[in-house]
């Protein structure tokens, strides 16, 4: 057990480490690249290939298990995916499926030097954009991106199941006509959930589920706030959304 132990300690850190490098050199070729020309997606794909990548490690290494379920039916285009957020790498657990993707990050990222040049290259939104935040996130849509959202705006808090989910992803939906792929993170025990530091070793092996559920539209008819509520009473309990499937 002592041996599991240090084999475990060992390559976390060494994975953080890779993770680190790969993203500088991600960071690197973006500000070289952003003096010649703009290719966001381009962009999106080697982010793609670089968290592919490290997952695919983490599994070898016998560190994170992640399952994809029901991937095979996210497809490209014009879509939102919106998921809950159990712990810090569920964006790196979606963006390694999906190919070309832009998501919504936290402001401090432009400032993290393992991310921040190219999450500005491929496109990427800050939440601090205050009301033009839904207008870009239309723009992206309209545009015919695939935009990842985590509605509850941070990790879920210790000991809860979801946090509230922010109503902005279902206005977006129902002004676009846009579909919602829904996506549903469950991780025993969370992958850098709230509240844990980056340094404070988890128990390993973390088993992570990483399932697409169904694929919606907000009508017209339906309110923002109330379309919302459905959406995170699917995520609280499993049933519903009781809304049109796209």
């Amino acid at each position: 057990m002592i041996f599991l132990r240090v084999y475990h300690v060992v390559f976390y850190f060494l994975s953080l480490l890779l993770f680190a490098l790969f993203g500088l050199t991600l960071n690197l070729f973006s500000v070289i690249a952003g003096w010649c020309f703009r290719d966001e997606r381009g962009m999106q794909r080697l982010i793609h290939r670089h968290f592919a990548l490290f997952v695919w490690w983490m599994r070898v290494m016998r560190l994170v298990d992640v399952q994809y379920r029901g991937f095979e039916r996210i497809t490209s285009g014009g879509q939102l995916v919106v998921a809950n957020h159990p712990g810090l790498m569920d964006i790196t657990f979606i963006l390694a499926r999906v190919r070309e993707a832009v998501c919504v990050f936290k402001p401090a990222i432009r400032r993290n030097p393992v991310l921040g040049a190219a999450a500005g290259y491929a496109g990427y939104l800050g939440a601090d954009r205050g009301p033009d935040l839904m207008r870009m996130i239309c723009d992206k849509v309209r545009a015919g991106h695939t935009v990842v959202l985590f509605p509850e705006g941070t990790r879920t808090p210790p000991g809860e199941t979801l946090g509230v989910l922010r109503p902005g992803f279902a206005l977006v939906a129902r002004r676009k006509g846009v579909p919602v792929q829904l996506v549903r993170i469950t991780a025993n025990p969370p992958v850098l959930a709230k509240g844990w530091a980056w340094w404070q070793v988890p128990r390993f092996p973390i088993r992570v589920e990483v399932a697409a559920g169904p694929r919606v539209l907000v009508p017209e008819e339906v309110e923002v706030i109330e379309a919302a509520a459905r959406v995170e009473r699917w995520f609280r309990t499993g049933e519903g959304p009781d809304l049109p499937l796209a």
